[in-house]
């Protein structure tokens, strides 16, 4: 009998050590991976990451937003904190078609992705990813949102032109009004340093088209042959979100003279 317990004993022992080497995995997901929701625009200063630190906001910081390059929406997260990853896949749903659609899969070593299809302006798009591990467990993020509008379409300087900004006339930035909606522009000013060497708003009223603002004598001003990027984007409030909807130009360069 004392036999018989024994081998009973065994065989539970023999067949717990099976079914941890079928398993044999890591069972534990990945840690839950943090979209970076839209923190406001390129000129718009500072935000605070917490009460010691904060980022300058540029292009790169923002959060969520559009791009100059097309009509598309730029997805990025916070640095992954597991060692064990492997891919992750971008799922997107929005007012107009509220089921999620896999939009595609990316390795994990990837800090953003841009939304390529054919978006609808003033519709907001919303986007969550899961995370995958090596072993196949995953964690779904938090979501996140933005709309885009159309683009204001840049008149002067034309790109790659030589412009003498100390000319008695000066030099404005001149564009056409983007849609018929009640909001603001903003003309940003970057050196080849990709510095943001100025911006201004222009908040639109009754105004005729084309629009334009004049870039002031800056100190210190930019030197001979200093080639100079600049865009216009523009912003509409919506009060539902209670954030802005956005666009960004296609970007132009000139040379200084």
């Amino acid at each position: 009998m004392r036999h018989i317990i024994w081998l009973v004993l065994l065989a539970l022992v023999l067949g717990s050590c099976s079914g941890e080497d079928e398993s044999g995995k890591d069972k534990t997901p990945p840690a839950k991976p943090v979209l970076i929701a839209h923190r406001g625009d390129t000129g718009d200063g500072v935000f605070f990451l917490d009460d010691d630190s904060y980022i300058t906001l540029n292009d790169e910081n923002n959060g969520i937003d559009t791009v100059p390059e097309g009509d598309m929406i730029r997805l990025s997260w916070e640095p992954f904190i597991d060692n064990d990853l492997s891919h992750l896949k971008i799922y997107r749903y929005s007012d107009i078609e509220p089921d999620p659609v896999e939009l595609g899969q990316i390795p994990s070593n990837n800090r953003h992705y841009l939304d390529q299809d054919d978006l609808v302006e003033k519709h907001w798009y919303y986007y969550y990813i899961e995370l995958f591990d090596i072993s196949g467990n995953s964690t779904v993020s938090d979501t996140v949102h933005y709309a885009i509008l159309s683009k204001p379409g840049l008149i002067a300087p034309e790109n790659n032109a030589s412009v003498d900004i100390d000319a008695p006339e000066g030099l404005s930035f001149v564009w056409g009004i983007a849609d018929d909606s009640i909001g603001f522009y903003r003309v940003l000013l970057w050196d080849e340093n990709n510095d943001l060497l100025w911006f201004d708003d222009f908040n639109l009223a009754t105004e005729d088209p084309p629009l334009s603002l004049k870039l002031p004598q800056l100190s210190p001003g930019p030197q001979p042959g200093s080639v100079m990027r600049w865009r216009v984007d523009y912003f509409v409030w919506d009060g539902d979100k209670q954030m802005y909807m956005g666009s960004e130009s296609l970007e132009r360069m000139f040379t200084v003279i």
